[in-house]
């Protein structure tokens, strides 16, 4: 958790790191995943809201710093469209 705090303070991106480490197998299974969810009403906001009452350390981030969380957000929009 200390890395993505470390991130976060960087201005990086969590969602764009987390991606860029996944194969083309686990994208497109992440991708289909997150398709499903939104096409049942979960939007990207309430995945990463997930996130961080699942994660506490990540809470202060989402939560502390809403122009993170507005990219972060985008980020995964922008995963789900690209393609």
């Amino acid at each position: 958790m200390d890395n993505l705090k470390i991130l976060a303070d960087a201005g990086k991106s969590i969602v764009g790191t987390y991606l860029n480490g996944c194969n083309p197998q686990e994208k497109a299974r992440l991708k289909q995943d997150l398709k499903v969810l939104y096409q049942m009403g979960i939007t990207p906001d309430m995945v990463l809201t997930e996130l961080a009452r699942q994660n506490p350390e990540l809470a202060p981030i989402m939560h502390g710093r809403e122009d993170y969380k507005k990219s972060e957000i985008q980020n995964l929009e922008q995963f789900l469209t690209e393609g």
